[in-house]
This record gives structure tokens, C-alpha cells and sequence, in this order.
């Protein structure tokens, strides 16, 4: 798994981690938390490998429904580029087109 692709399940997990079930949220804290393979997750809970690996491959469908049908993540990102647009036209003198930036945030 690519860093970009580590980095996206963890704004997934943090924003819809809770709505999994405690045996997947643990399974994939294992995975994104301590970096545990595969092999590592089964041995740990008694499982074959095949089933950590199923576990982990629904537990990212359910995380990418989730931010498919709510978007909280791609929100906050967007909202972090605009506030950051915003900063850099107020660092830059420009309080009108900033405050119109942040007007569409509110």
C-alpha cells in the first residue's frame, strides 16, 4: 500500500472509525496504527491470514461508502484549503477576497 493510500485510510478511520465494529476498528488499528502485516494481525487473533486480509478489505469498502455517502473528509479538506487561501490573501493585503472565501465556508 502506497503512503498517499495509508495516509487517506487514516482520515477515513479517524472520521468513520467508530461506526465499525470494535473486532474491525481493532483489526485495522493493528494494520494503520502498529503497522502490523497481514500475517502479524491473523497470528495475533488466532485467525488465517486470508481472514485478516478479508477483514481489512471490508473495513476499507465500509470506510470508503461512508465518505462517499457523507464526505466529512473531503469537507474538511476543502475547508482547510480555503482557509489557508484565505490566510494567504490577508498575509498578502487582499481582506476582501479573503473574506469572500471564508463567506462561502459559512
Amino acid at each position: 500500500m502506497k503512503l498517499d493510500d495509508v495516509v487517506r485510510l487514516n482520515e477515513l478511520f479517524d472520521a468513520y472509525g467508530e461506526l465499525l465494529t470494535n473486532y474491525q476498528r481493532d483489526v485495522l488499528s493493528d494494520f494503520l496504527k502498529y503497522n502490523l502485516t497481514f500475517s502479524e494481525i491473523a497470528e495475533n487473533r488466532k485467525v488465517s491470514r486470508q481472514a485478516s486480509f478479508m477483514v481489512l478489505n471490508k473495513c476499507i469498502k465500509k470506510l470508503e461508502d461512508f465518505e462517499e455517502k457523507v464526505g466529512a473528509v473531503k469537507a474538511k479538506k476543502e475547508y482547510k484549503e480555503n482557509v489557508s487561501k484565505a490566510l494567504s490573501l490577508l498575509e498578502k493585503g487582499n481582506t476582501q477576497s479573503a473574506i469572500d472565501i471564508l463567506k462561502k465556508e459559512g
